[in-house]
């Protein structure tokens, strides 16, 4: 059995540069964009962009939000991760192949650490023993808490708070982070883990912890917040669906649950990033990611590997006390997980909404700091835009949706946290909507579409609204629900809206797409397990049908387009390859027809499609977080090129007054950015 670790004596407030800094290591893979160590100590983290990451757990960040964690690290933005609970576990740091050691809470929380400062020097730097400051960093409140900077590299921190992830009340149940949650009586304690300089054990509240989360975030005033999934979905635990350490019933961990919501409610007091300036907020799912087709190609899939190897590390391959990292997660085991090849957003579908408005200058609409706001172009064509105008909402979650009338009006859709209580029946979701009354005037009043689900717990899984407009006007609003089937409501036009009534049942992930043809029928798009599930209607105003469609497994959610010929456009990533696909389903027919592409497997997540001078233009992100776009058209092979500029969620096409196509994204800064894309068809 290895020794027992020897404690360290840090005074709070003393930074020890080379306290972490490993030596005699096994060599570590490099990743390929481990560029940050080239930035000179004084420019570090000065992109202009600032993230802080809010996880449940150490290794929440690698598992569930790479390879964007590697795009910020690589793009010289300031990143703050910040990890709630110890994950202590049991407290036995297994190395495969040995005899399980005795446990020992205080040490495999420090080891934990240990390996998340391996793999964040080995992104940054390509050396995963780089050093680091250790500090016992007292909060305005008084709270202590554990910070690590990289050596050299300011802009790049973690931050401990160590709370217990298990602790006991008495003989009863040991409970964690849902129930601290749950129940504002509880108290708990943190963990002093072995190494920390943070030296004393601390009670921790409900109320409390909300309080060091808000701190945080007025002291590092983050542009960009990412946590984790506060509404997982609905899972069946059976034979062919194992429970693993999902929360009963639903489909992850009740750690990544808890710390979302506690993220959500401290970010209902974040004053913002200063200078007027408004922030955005992604959710990642955690468990979510083993339930569904694997999206990532194989070379990000092997370096979210390599970055988890380096976090997993070695027995004695560094000098910290109590251990070299996570071992049963090192030499590559992080691919038995499930969680490995997949990253997925909670609202994958959330992109600036960017059209011509009624008077020609490009108008797009977003959600920034839990409200939407609207930026519009200063003249026709031209690149220059409006600072973002607040429209209100109070607790919008990413994905909004917005519709033009016939008659020149805005329509706004989305989902809103409605409350955040610590009961189920005081946490809830609702589709809302809000809508101009006359062509240029304000908005109304934002008002609730409810749920397709009574309850408050099934209403928390709804999915982000998605809207078309029938030949005869009426408006059709979509959502995923509790089942992962699909809802709908129509508005006639009369203004009164439907009951919520489900379509034939079919699961699919989240991230719905809805066209109308040229018919005037609707119809909507979503991945399942196997295929792509088409519901359609057999004639305007009709009832929807489940249509089969033969399509190959797609990764990620898909996108339609209806051409004037009447043929459907639909644009996914296969399974596994997350090779880019379209398929098109001529006028009339039933059967769907591939189109070349020519993208290799590269990147993850949505595509998005535009029609442009009678061909169609489509964008796919990359591996590092960039843009590819190529126009498709009968006749040519595609060609492709690139735009620079990370996106926070995905991107969007529009055409702008002078017939010009533009991609727009909102940046990590929390702004509105748009390319003008070179037309390059032949």
């Amino acid at each position: 059995m290895r020794p027992q670790p020897t404690r360290r004596t840090l005074v709070a407030g003393l930074v020890a540069l080379t306290a972490a800094g490993c030596s005699g290591a096994t060599r570590t893979a490099s990743l390929p964009s481990a560029g940050r160590g080239a930035v000179a100590a004084a420019d570090d983290g000065r992109s202009g962009s600032r993230v802080m990451q809010i996880l449940a757990h150490p290794d929440d960040d690698l598992y569930f939000m790479n390879p964007e964690v590697q795009q910020t690290i690589g793009a010289n933005d300031q990143l703050v991760s910040v990890y709630l609970n110890c994950g202590e576990t049991g407290g036995v740091n297994k190395v495969p192949g040995r005899p399980k050691p005795e446990p020992n809470l205080a040490a495999y929380a420090g080891a934990r650490r240990q390996g998340l400062r391996q793999a964040y020097a080995l992104m940054a730097t390509g050396d995963p023993h780089a050093g680091w400051g250790m500090q016992a960093l007292a909060l305005p409140d008084g709270t202590l808490i554990e910070v690590n900077t990289l050596a050299g590299h300011t802009g790049v921190q973690l931050i401990f708070l160590g709370v217990h992830q298990h602790f006991a009340v008495g003989r009863g149940r040991k409970r964690g982070l849902p129930d601290l949650w749950a129940d504002p009586t509880t108290v708990t304690s943190t963990l002093i883990s072995t190494g920390s300089p943070v030296r004393r054990s601390q009670k921790i509240t409900r109320s409390g912890l909300i309080d060091v989360l808000v701190q945080l975030l007025d002291r590092y005033r983050p542009t960009l917040v990412r946590t984790l999934d506060p509404d997982p979905d609905m899972q069946v635990h059976d034979g062919a669906h194992r429970r693993h350490h999902d929360q009963a019933g639903y489909s992850d961990h009740p750690d990544h649950t808890a710390a979302a919501l506690f993220t959500y409610a401290a970010l209902a007091r974040y004053k913002g990033p200063g200078e007027g300036r408004l922030h955005a907020v992604m959710a990642y799912r955690g468990y979510y990611n083993e339930r569904w087709p694997d999206n990532l190609p194989a070379q990000l899939v092997r370096d979210k590997a390599v970055a988890l190897n380096a976090y997993g590390g070695a027995p004695d391959s560094c000098d910290f006390p109590a251990g070299c990292g996570d071992y049963d997660v090192g030499r590559n085991r992080s691919y038995r997980t499930g969680w490995l090849q997949r990253t997925s957003l909670r609202y994958p579908t959330a992109a600036p909404q960017v059209r011509q408005g009624p008077d020609g200058r490009l108008t797009a609409f977003a959600v920034l700091a839990g409200q939407a706001v609207r930026w519009q172009q200063t003249g026709k064509g031209d690149g220059t835009w409006t600072t973002p105008e607040p429209l209100g909402g109070d607790g919008l979650l990413p994905g909004l949706s917005a519709t033009l009338t016939e008659d020149g009006r805005w329509q706004l859709f989305a989902e809103r946290i409605a409350a955040l209580g610590p009961k189920a029946a005081d946490n809830r979701r609702e589709i809302v909507m809000a809508e101009q009354p006359r062509p240029g005037g304000p908005f109304r009043p934002w008002t609730s579409l409810g749920t397709p689900d009574r309850t408050p717990d099934h209403g928390r899984r709804v999915g982000g609204p998605v809207v078309a407009r029938g030949a005869d006007g009426t408006t059709w609003l979509f959502a995923r629900n509790w089942a992962k089937g699909v809802s709908a409501r129509q508005r006639g036009g009369d203004g009164t809206w439907s009951d919520w009534t489900d379509l034939d049942p079919a699961e699919v992930q989240e991230g719905l797409s809805a066209v109308t043809d040229g018919k005037g029928c609707v119809h909507v798009f979503g991945s399942g397990h196997n295929t792509v599930h088409h519901w359609q209607q057999e004639h305007p105003g009709g009832r929807f049908f489940l249509r089969r469609t033969g399509l190959p497994s797609p990764a990620d959610p898909p996108t339609a387009l209806a051409r004037p010929d009447g043929s459907l456009l639909l644009a996914f990533r296969e399974a596994k390859s997350a090779r880019p696909l379209v398929h098109r389903l001529p006028a009339g027919g039933a059967t769907w027809q591939g189109e070349h592409v020519g993208l290799v497997a590269r990147g993850y997540g949505v595509l998005a499609l535009h029609p442009v001078a009678g061909d169609v233009l489509l964008a796919a992100g990359n591996n590092d977080g960039t843009t590819s776009l190529a126009t498709l058209g009968a006749g040519h092979a595609p060609r492709w090129q690139t735009l620079t500029g990370a996106v926070v969620g995905a991107a969007a096409l529009a055409t702008d007054a002078a017939g010009r196509p533009v991609l727009a994204r909102l940046a990590p800064n929390a702004t509105l950015t748009t390319s003008r894309v070179p037309q390059n068809r032949r």
